[in-house]
């Protein structure tokens, strides 16, 4: 056990006594769908223009063989493999959504895999990993994540850098008091802001990469004894003033410790902004019931959670890939012109100007609603108004993939074979997608990591 009692130790002393057995079912089903889901992501990443800086880079490190960049011939030490991995996960905005740690999987994941490469651990080793890492991130963001993002510092990447140093640190079993001070060295290199969803540039795709590599560095650095202030978190000038710029900060978080939060993660089926995806979830569904033009269209209304309107709603017309995966107009404007949302669609620069797609995101409202304390936050109230004064209206709940809808597991093995198609032979897909659902009784990850390649 960590001797100072801090919000770090604490988090440490969770994390160190974790044990699979004490996990219950749906947390491991979950942290097995989000496996699956990376790795579909990394795999179609691999291929994409926007993130080969990052593999460049790696590649041209030479550094030791430790740990797999998927879908490549890329082998490098474990913690720029997940940086690598991460910047893959990252680069078709198509990761996994959740309230309190905004995006866990493309942090977590990327490390558990890397170091576990390494290593030699077991599948159930690397469930409970992805676990310790979804909870760290989970708790910390539980009062945190909204304020960060109004604030124009990318929470998910704040968040992540702590939670990879949870889950690497789990891999390379450090103790309690390890634990905590890879947390508090964590602390240091967290950060990252937010100007690319106004100002461009394709820098927001390594975030996830970055820190996946620095909470992984800081595990390392713990293990060989490097040290940090265990009131990263609370204190003077810790985590929560910095980045929230709250003097309220909470200590202990006791009511976040309740339940294991990997079981609300959202797994997003539309490569765009979560806000945005529940949007396209419901017009896809007013589509199918009417059938109607989209040229009859006059205005689009869209209610959103307040959160959704400075992060999404505002970015309209897109000059860039990012910007076309953060504005929900564009989004809407593809599925009614272009009739779909594929990650290819939002990576086609003919598509971010065509005077057709224009002229609907001129008639995308957005406005900040009120769902009521039991409406999951990311719901949606769409409006379509139309020249003969006909007027269509839906409230969405979540989307296909949210916690709270049936079937999650068969729509993100769905997802996965679509990102994988071409790339991998469909024996191996097949084969990828039964490992993942039997993760925990594998005795390592070799078999998986070579079937991405």
């Amino acid at each position: 056990m960590a001797t100072q009692h801090t919000l770090a130790t604490q988090l440490a002393d969770w994390v160190a006594e974790l044990d699979y057995d004490r996990i219950p079912a749906p947390a491991v089903d979950a942290a097995k769908i989000l496996i699956l889901d990376q790795l579909g992501l990394q795999i179609h990443g691999a291929t994409l223009p926007n993130v080969q800086p990052e593999l460049r880079l790696v590649d041209e490190m030479r550094a030791a063989p430790q740990s797999t960049i998927l879908h490549t011939a890329i082998r490098t030490t474990a913690p720029y493999a997940a940086f690598a991995n991460g910047a893959l996960a990252g680069s078709t905005e198509f990761d996994d959504v959740h309230m309190y740690a905004a995006h866990i999987g493309s942090h977590v994941v990327p490390p558990a895999l890397a170091f576990a490469e390494k290593t030699g651990a077991a599948g159930r080793e690397v469930i409970t990993a992805v676990v310790a890492g979804a909870q760290v991130m989970s708790i910390l963001g539980s009062t945190s994540v909204a304020r960060m993002v109004g604030r124009g510092w990318h929470g998910s990447k704040i968040l992540g850098t702590f939670g990879a140093a949870a889950t690497s640190g789990k891999l390379l079993g450090l103790t309690a008091t390890q634990l905590a001070h890879a947390l508090a060295v964590a602390g240091s290199d967290a950060g990252g802001g937010m100007e690319y969803e106004f100002g461009g540039g394709e820098v927001k795709r390594m975030h996830s990469g970055s820190a996946a590599r620095l909470g992984a560095q800081a595990a390392i650095l713990a293990h060989q004894g490097l040290t940090g202030p265990l009131t990263i978190f609370e204190g003077k000038r810790g985590i929560y003033r910095l980045f929230t710029g709250d003097d309220a900060v909470p200590t202990m978080l006791d009511s976040t410790w309740d339940r294991f939060h990997i079981v609300d993660t959202a797994f997003r089926m539309y490569p765009t902004i979560g806000s945005a995806a529940t949007v396209l979830e419901g017009l896809r569904g007013l589509i199918d019931s009417h059938g109607f033009d989209w040229r009859d269209i006059t205005r689009i209304k869209v209610g959103l959670p307040a959160i959704a309107i400075g992060h999404g709603a505002t970015t309209t017309h897109p000059t860039d890939a990012v910007s076309a995966q953060f504005s929900t107009a564009f989004g809407i404007a593809l599925m009614l012109v272009h009739g779909g949302n594929t990650p290819a669609d939002y990576l086609n620069p003919a598509l971010w100007t065509r005077p057709d797609i224009a002229s609907v995101i001129d008639k995308v409202a957005p406005y900040a609603d009120d769902f009521g304390p039991d409406a999951p936050i990311l719901s949606a109230r769409i409006e379509i108004t139309f020249r003969d004064g006909t007027v269509l209206s839906h409230l969405q709940h979540g989307f296909r993939g949210h916690p709270d809808t049936p079937g999650r597991s068969e729509a993100v093995e769905a997802k996965f074979s679509s990102l994988i198609d071409g790339l991998i032979p469909p024996t191996a897909a097949r084969r990828l997608i039964a490992l993942t659902r039997d993760l925990e009784h594998q005795p390592d990850v070799n078999e998986l990591i070579r079937l991405t390649t």
